[in-house]
């Protein structure tokens, strides 16, 4: 019992911060046991304040450049994509080697010696939908102040505008 009640509080205090999101969506994320790179672009793009679908959330995130060259929006989000974001496009302070390449490599390596993933974590862990809900929480927690800078493109590639205005249509 005293486990369930600290499981529960655990997970509520990591859910709080996104508590402005679609429950049903979210609820949708926390129940996969590999979480995708669209289901990290809507936490970071809900984290914003931003009301828009899991789809245009990943577009909006895929204007900073940062995923993979060759990524599918449906593709496992792993510990070092999340960390590449996060360190880019946030502006987050880093060591000689970060700010030397802005690899991915080196973004995982200096959040994990700041203490936001776990000595051991494996940089190519594909995280599941309630390890990936923690993280945003955990980063929005320890980085309060950390903003999203402006996209470099303003705008999505047409081929993302096109599949947004039809999705857009189909559901009239």
């Amino acid at each position: 019992m005293i486990k369930r009640t600290a499981l529960c509080l655990a997970l509520l205090a990591a859910v709080l911060p996104l508590a402005a999101q679609d429950a049903a969506l979210l609820s949708g994320i926390l129940e996969k046991q590999s979480a995708t790179v669209t289901d990290f672009s809507y936490l970071v793009a809900s984290q914003l304040g931003m009301e828009c679908t899991p789809f245009e959330a990943y577009t909006y995130c895929d204007r900073f450049g940062t995923f993979p060259f060759a990524n599918d929006a449906e593709q496992p989000v792993t510990v070092r994509m999340v960390s590449h974001f996060l360190m880019k496009n946030y502006g987050l302070k880093g060591g000689i080697l970060w700010n030397a390449t802005g690899s991915a490599r080196y973004a995982w390596k200096e959040l994990k010696a700041q203490g936001f993933w776990k000595a051991g974590t494996d940089p190519d862990h594909v995280l599941s939908g309630r390890d990936l809900v923690r993280a945003v929480s955990k980063f929005v927690a320890k980085w309060p102040d950390a903003t999203l800078r402006d996209p470099p493109v303003p705008e999505a590639s047409p081929e993302y505008r096109d599949a947004i205005f039809s999705a857009k249509e189909e559901q009239k």
